[in-house]
Order: C-alpha cells, then sequence, then structure tokens
C-alpha cells in the first residue's frame, strides 16, 4: 500500500487511442461501485482545458468521477495509497479536499503531490476527481480485476483481524 518506488509517468506517450480502453471501462465501473459515485467520462479526443497540449483523455486512460466531498475525499485516498497496485499515474484534487490550497493539487506516480500556488487545474466548488492509469492496466481488464481483488480481499483480512 502506498507509494514503493517512483514509477515514470506516461502522460500522452502512448498516443491517441480509439476510445475508452477496455481495463480504462473496467477501472472506472469499479471506482463508480465502491465509491457510490457516477463516471463523468473516460474517452475525449481534445486539448486540456485551457491548453494546447493533447489531455490524457484522448488516450483512453483518464477518468473523472463525480460525487459528495466525503466520498471524493475517499476515492483519492484510495488512489493514491494503492496506487503502485493499481497502476494509478495521476490523480487531480481540483477542489483542495486532500491538500490544502486554492488552485487545487495533483498527484503523480513520478513525483508525489504538487499543491498549485497559482489559477493550473483548481477549480473551486468542483465536485469531481480526474485520475489516469498505465497503458498496461488501461488494456488489461482481468489485472484491472485482480489488483482490485487483491486490495479488497487484504482490506477483508485486516478488518476480520479487528473482530
Amino acid at each position: 500500500m502506498g507509494r514503493i518506488v517512483s514509477r515514470p509517468y506516461t502522460g500522452i506517450k502512448d498516443a491517441v487511442a480509439r476510445g475508452a480502453r477496455p481495463g480504462t471501462k473496467q477501472f472506472q465501473a469499479l471506482m463508480c461501485f465502491l465509491f457510490e459515485m457516477r463516471s463523468l467520462g473516460i474517452y475525449a479526443n481534445r486539448s486540456v482545458r485551457g491548453g494546447s497540449s493533447l489531455s490524457v483523455h484522448a488516450t483512453g486512460r483518464a477518468c473523472d468521477l463525480g460525487g459528495s466531498e466525503d466520498k471524493i475525499i475517499r476515492a483519492i485516498n484510495f488512489l493514491v495509497d494503492f496506487a503502485d497496485e493499481l497502476g494509478v499515474e495521476a490523480v487531480h484534487d481540483y477542489g483542495n479536499r486532500v491538500k490544502p490550497g486554492r488552485f487545487g493539487a495533483a498527484w503523480r506516480c513520478n513525483r508525489g503531490w504538487k499543491v498549485y500556488t497559482a489559477p493550473t487545474i483548481g477549480s473551486p466548488g468542483a465536485r469531481w476527481v480526474h485520475y489516469e492509469i498505465s497503458p498496461t492496466m488501461a488494456d488489461d481488464p482481468d489485472a484491472v480485476d485482480a489488483a482490485f481483488t487483491d486490495i479488497l480481499n487484504r482490506i477483508v483480512k485486516a478488518l476480520e483481524g479487528l473482530k
């Protein structure tokens, strides 16, 4: 659980996809189910908001989840805490729910958290979280299922040990 090693961040190096990749769809479905959130989308062949570079959504590996404040916080913590097992490469905390600030914060697998000090990704009152997964996980729904199953089994075992 948590940060074991720094991993390379893929960003948009794997180019534009034709749509949401199968592992990404499975990952998003599991996140929606576990955290009772709604999918705000996966694939969009577009530039980043307010910029000219390609969005990771265009690779079919980025997802947006919407929900209440507590669900957003739980989802962000889960994604970062189990990032290595799940192949999570980035998490954007647009509303500074986990990391205090005014302009958003982003976690990446190659650097940890960065709290922005000027308007960048922040969106006061944002009711969603953005995350990106590795190309390997994006292409393999069975690997996604196995990773979630392993994590949930460990959580259940730990809870049973508290009885």
